[in-house]
């Protein structure tokens, strides 16, 4: 599984510090500035860390971080991304965003927690497993 987020057309590369990519079911609507009372009672499952992650988005493309650790979303409450990181040398890539109450909830040093009212452009890359041929039984085909 990947996470990717889609970047503007304004971007700097940067090395982010003990960053790291949760994620979380709730059953929370909309954000509030309380992180733990947004988990809904569930807990954050860490999906990727590094100590030290070097980005440098490509403008206008698709950029993000395959899962280190598997994510079992239940397939029916809204998700919870979080990202996180402690210092960086300045790097930033910009996402798209679209319009959406209460979507996004942002932390920085000091200041208290803020929510947005937009939502970035992400997308999720899952696999599949595949089939055995032993397990497709019979096939039956009529061409005309």
């Amino acid at each position: 599984m990947k996470w990717e987020w889609f970047a503007s057309s304004t971007v700097s590369a940067g090395t982010f510090n003990n960053f790291s990519l949760k994620l979380c079911h709730t059953n929370k609507t909309a954000l509030t500035t309380d992180f733990t009372g947004n988990y809904g009672g569930n807990t954050p499952v860490q999906v990727y860390y590094k100590s030290s992650e070097y980005i440098a988005a490509t403008p206008n493309t698709w950029f993000g971080f395959a899962f280190a650790t598997g994510f079992n979303y239940n397939g029916k409450d809204n998700l919870i991304v979080e990202v996180e990181w402690s210092g960086d040398s300045g790097g930033y890539a910009y996402n798209y965003w679209s319009s959406a109450t209460a979507r996004c909830m942002y932390k920085y040093n000091s200041y208290s927690p803020r929510v947005y009212n937009y939502l970035h452009y992400m997308r999720i890359t899952t696999g599949y497993l595949g089939v055995t041929p032993t397990s497709l039984g019979r096939v039956k085909s009529l061409y005309h």
